[in-house]
């Protein structure tokens, strides 16, 4: 307390030339308009400025909620739109079989590359680990058992899939992206729905193998490459990629086909992770 009384009168001349100077600047705001115009106008100023940047830090802080509430969103539109294909595949099908039955009574025979109910769900989730620079890559999520997920569900991104579910806990999922030598990936090629297999061979990220495609099969570069549906893994016409090379031997069988991924997995930064509502149930009678 002493030395605060002695620093204050050893500047009391100062501290009284500026206690002046702050009534006569108050006196002359008071006094005159055109002051108190051009002194309001530089306080709203500053208060302005402190208000942006406190406005802008705020924003910061909140991009992680934000960002969050988007992935619920993209969630929820994802479902709305696979139900709305799933009504019209099932409408399309329903006119299809009726226009069979009245060509063949006994016809009854359902089309296999028709899911009567999807039935999927969508978990956002984000990428926290990914591994490009081996035979057995993987990417780890920020979702685990305790968000419904378990292995063998599906992994999709905002142009195509990613991989499948390998293994949780309770916060965590590590999943094998399609850029896994050990992944098989049933495929379709959608302009004549002709089913293949899906095949990644190191060392190019971005292009993986179409296998099994028979010779007489029409296949052209730019063809898009769809999930066939075949298992409660994926649904059916999910983007995969588009083929950018096809070449057969004089003496082949089948195709050599070389399929650009829809998914760059190098700037993969969130996910949806499909939960199909029946697993359980079809595991049980597989």
């Amino acid at each position: 307390m002493r030395n605060l009384l002695q620093l204050i009168l050893r500047y009391s001349n100062f501290l009284l030339l500026v206690g002046l100077e702050v009534v006569a600047f108050i006196l002359v705001i008071r006094g005159n308009k055109y002051q108190q115009i051009a002194a309001s106008g530089a306080a709203n100023a500053v208060t302005g400025s402190v208000q942006l940047v406190v406005n802008n830090i705020a924003s910061y802080f909140r991009l992680r909620a934000d960002n969050e509430q988007l992935l619920e969103e993209n969630a929820r539109l994802n479902a709305e739109i696979f139900e709305l294909l799933n009504d019209q595949t099932r409408q399309r099908h329903d006119n299809d079989t009726a226009t069979t039955r009245q060509r063949t009574p006994l016809a009854s025979e359902e089309s296999p590359y028709i899911c009567a109910d999807l039935d999927y769900s969508f978990v956002p989730a984000r990428v926290i680990a990914f591994s490009d620079d081996r035979h057995h890559n993987y990417i780890t999520l920020n979702k685990g058992r305790r968000d419904g997920i378990a292995p063998d569900q599906g992994v999709i991104g905002k142009d195509g899939i990613v991989g499948v579910v390998q293994s949780v806990s309770t916060h965590f999922a590590v999943v094998a992206p399609v850029i896994h030598e050990g992944l098989f990936i049933s495929s379709m090629i959608q302009k004549n729905d002709y089913m293949a297999t899906l095949h990644w061979h190191v060392p190019d990220i971005h292009t993986a193998s179409l296998e099994d495609v028979a010779r007489h099969v029409d296949v052209q570069i730019g063809d898009t490459i769809v999930t066939s549906g075949m298992s409660a893994i994926f649904p059916a016409n999910m983007p995969v990629g588009v083929v950018s090379d096809v070449s057969l031997g004089e003496g082949d069988s089948y195709y050599d086909i070389d399929v650009r991924l829809a998914t760059d997995f190098n700037s993969l930064r969130t996910v949806h992770i499909l939960r199909y509502a029946h697993r359980a149930e079809l595991d049980s009678i597989q």
